[in-house]
């Protein structure tokens, strides 16, 4: 039977764990997927179980290495949400359970801690318009808490590298979640540490992605069929191990990763400058930095709107695509359902609407309404990030069982293609990239272009009001 080499990536998500064997060329032999619960049961609340988690990626790989016994696993390589706070005690053991990205608890904190200019002077240094979905503000909210003594702040994917190898690391993109990293000097800042009132103990040490360290015994029961000393990667957050995806493939690109959210990234031009708030992201090479808007309920408003009507998410895409008259759909989605925005509109307050209901109003009208809904506001992202005097390639990355309807309905609106890839997951191949990379064996990638997807065919009728169902729904849009 002939060896397969291949790097072991594990992509640590928001509602579920990704993990795949990719090839020295950066093809998936084979992925699997194992989800795990996010408990909402207070307001703004996003908590999910960390055992859940390693129950999950131990059953995941599990099933892969058992499944492919003739494949040789060169290396393991991390990627996960961000930022997501898991608090260690003194025993090395987590303290409750793990608090999302999707939480905003910590709002309120922030505002009551920070001026005005403290917060200005936070997203000079960090790159971050910052409120409570970061790991200090979720931290300090936990202090009151009586059990709640840490002795280490974590991410979700370094928890994960601290079980492999035993060091308490994290990499630059990770460590902008937390709310005090300077992205000049690369490092953990000391005025924005003294400023959140926090020791600089908690605090793990910053490591290039490339980092990696040889896989422990003890941490061979989370990752089942490897064997001890397999060297394991730090590899990057999982928007900014996708936009590394894109960049091995397409220059000038602008990423739009789909997900429970929808990130897009474009990496910084110099002389370019932004109008609005944007997320300034450290990438892989941390010397650089990619420009960042989230719309954070994205796929989640599709999720929502899909169980509400007793669907799955694709077939309330295909709901949509059956609409008998697109052209004629009056009504418009604010997809703004995590309780606040970070994309072009970046304020806490948001909360999703529904305009143009009546009678006559259909599940078709819905359904197209949530996707037009996150498209126009993309749209709002890309026009602040498009640098006119290189226009980028738009590329769409979206789920395997997406129809593309999303981007379809965005390069009507842009007038421009828009490339869409689904069958592949980008921040798994992205994360292998780093590992392949690490392992001298990234020069053997071809940097070719790849296969996209078709997109489905829109009604002539309906593009061309397209534009002027965009301009009504920013009209009545909060400012």
């Amino acid at each position: 039977m002939e060896t397969t080499r291949s790097i072991l990536a594990i992509d640590l998500g928001t509602s579920r764990v990704k993990v795949a064997l990719i090839s020295e060329s950066l093809e998936t032999v084979a992925s699997t997927s194992e989800s795990y619960p996010t408990f909402t049961a207070e307001p703004d609340q996003a908590e999910q179980r960390v055992d859940e988690w390693l129950a999950a990626i131990r059953t995941a790989t599990s099933r892969l290495t058992t499944e492919h016994p003739s494949v040789l696993i060169l290396a393991v390589t991390l990627t996960a949400q961000m930022p997501t706070l898991v608090a260690l005690d003194s025993d090395r053991n987590v303290i409750g359970n793990a608090i999302t990205w999707q939480d905003s608890r910590a709002d309120s904190l922030v505002d009551e801690l920070l001026t005005t200019e403290q917060k200005l002077t936070v997203s000079q240094v960090a790159g971050t318009p910052i409120d409570g979905r970061y790991i200090i503000p979720m931290h300090l909210r936990r202090l009151s808490s009586a059990d709640y003594e840490p002795t280490v702040l974590l991410s979700a994917k370094d928890y994960l590298f601290y079980l492999l190898t035993g060091e308490f690391v994290t990499d630059p993109s990770t460590a902008s979640g937390f709310g005090n990293y300077d992205l000049v000097g690369e490092n953990w800042n000391s005025d924005l540490t003294s400023l959140w009132g926090i020791s600089p103990s908690l605090l793990p040490e910053i490591r290039p992605s490339h980092y990696a360290l040889p896989l422990l015994e003890t941490g061979m029961a989370l990752v089942p069929g490897l064997t001890t000393g397999t060297p394991v990667y730090l590899g990057a957050a999982d928007s900014v191990c996708a936009h590394h995806f894109v960049e091995r493939h397409f220059t000038t690109a602008i990423s739009i990763i789909d997900g429970s959210s929808t990130v897009i990234m474009a990496s910084s031009v110099p002389g370019h400058t932004f109008q609005g708030q944007v997320l300034r992201s450290p990438l892989v090479d941390a010397s650089q930095s990619g420009i960042e808007m989230d719309l954070l309920a994205s796929g989640s408003s599709i999720a929502w709107l899909a169980g509400l009507l007793a669907l799955s998410p694709s077939e309330l895409e295909e709901l949509a695509l059956a609409h008998a008259d697109m052209a004629n759909a009056s009504t418009l989605l604010y997809p703004y359902l995590a309780g606040g925005e970070q994309g072009a509109l970046w304020r806490t307050d948001l909360s999703g609407s529904i305009q143009a209901l009546s009678l006559s109003t259909s599940r078709n009208d819905l359904a197209l309404a949530v996707f037009e809904g996150i498209a126009f506001e993309t749209l709002r992202c890309l026009r602040l990030l498009q640098n006119s005097s290189t226009p980028p390639t738009v590329v769409a990355l979206t789920g395997r069982n997406s129809r593309g309807l999303g981007p379809a309905i965005l390069s009507a609106l842009l007038g421009s293609p828009v490339i869409a890839i689904g069958q592949q997951s980008p921040s798994l191949l992205g994360a292998a990239l780093i590992a392949l990379d690490g392992l001298g064996l990234g020069d053997k990638i071809s940097a070719s272009a790849i296969d996209s997807d078709a997109l489905p065919n829109l009604d002539s009728h309906y593009v061309n009001g397209l534009a002027k169902k965009a301009e009504r729904y920013f009209q009545h849009s909060p400012a």
